[in-house]
């Protein structure tokens, strides 16, 4: 019999992930249960995972994106932690341990998250953010802000991305969970800030690792869509968080800034018949859907 861990669960949503689930699985600790919720709805898998005694594979109705799902895992988690990660992630070796001792030292964290690497590359933007909303100016440890190199210590920041997080569920719990008015993007920074509004925690674990292949969680097959999706909802989601924590008016203004700027680039690259035509008609899509307050409802249509 397996003794699972205790203190935390493992949460992976995953949309036609193909191998790179299987492989993100097999880096984490057997003995922690893994909850992983479906959004391409491949009932196939089930007969892959259910041998796996430790997953609990959840298919929902519908593509629910990144915090529905989360929020749907908070329901079924029954740990003090949930672990968030994504298919395109390996977890070290004992990065779960190191995250779980650091969590007990810092009681006041919500979120403690390992240094994350981009196909073995240390990017300090992919790693940690600054948001410029918070009231605390030195939140960031300021003698890592423009290093190239990890920390070498553990640092309290303003944001972690959703790429890897170990999360407090009872603080979680306080703030309402996830905003699930987001389908994806931003919903990692506003998580972020709405803890440490609060009065809690995010931490940066310097001995703490996993390496991420970004942009990869899907089937190479459905790139292209998948592009479209990530350009249309990085856009619906940045004006929809700047306008949520910060100027409503400032951050309208930028946009209709950016639209008058993606017209230009449609047109430029489009007489060019250069893909990116494509790419910044999704950025102008999703840009114009959010100043005018429809919700996040583009989703990728796959056959």
């Amino acid at each position: 019999m397996i003794k699972f861990n205790k203190d935390c669960t493992v949460v992976i949503t995953t949309f036609y992930a193909g191998d790179k689930l299987l492989q993100c699985i097999k880096n984490i600790p057997k003995n922690f249960k893994i909850i992983i919720i479906d959004n391409g709805r491949e009932v196939k898998n089930i007969n892959i995972f259910k041998k796996y005694r430790n997953i609990k594979y959840i298919i929902p109705k519908s593509n629910l994106g990144v915090p529905k799902s989360y929020n749907l895992a908070f329901r079924l988690v029954k740990t003090p932690f949930m672990f968030n990660t994504q298919p395109d992630v390996i977890v070290n070796k004992n990065c779960l341990q190191k995250l779980l001792i650091k969590a007990n030292k810092y009681k006041n964290s919500a979120i403690l998250s390992p240094i994350i690497f981009h196909s073995g590359k240390y990017l300090k933007e992919g790693d940690y953010k600054s948001l410029g909303y918070l009231k605390k100016t030195n939140n960031i440890s300021t003698q890592h802000m423009n290093n190239k190199k990890p920390p070498t210590k553990d640092i309290a920041v303003d944001a972690v991305t959703g790429t890897a997080m170990l999360i407090r569920r009872k603080f979680l719990k306080s703030i309402g969970l996830w905003d699930d008015n987001i389908f994806n993007y931003f919903e990692d920074m506003d998580i972020c800030l709405r803890l440490q509004k609060k009065g809690y925690d995010v931490m940066k674990i310097f001995n703490a690792r996993v390496n991420h292949f970004a942009f990869s969680s899907h089937k190479p097959q459905i790139h292209m869509k998948m592009d479209f999706s990530r350009n249309w909802h990085y856009s619906w989601s940045v004006l929809y968080f700047n306008r949520k924590h910060g100027s409503w008016l400032l951050s309208t203004l930028q946009s209709l800034f950016l639209i008058f700027k993606y017209i230009i680039k449609i047109l430029f690259y489009g007489m060019l018949f250069n893909k990116k035509s494509k790419d910044y008609f999704a950025k102008f899509y999703g840009t114009i859907c959010s100043i005018v307050n429809l919700k996040s409802f583009y989703r990728p249509s796959i056959h």
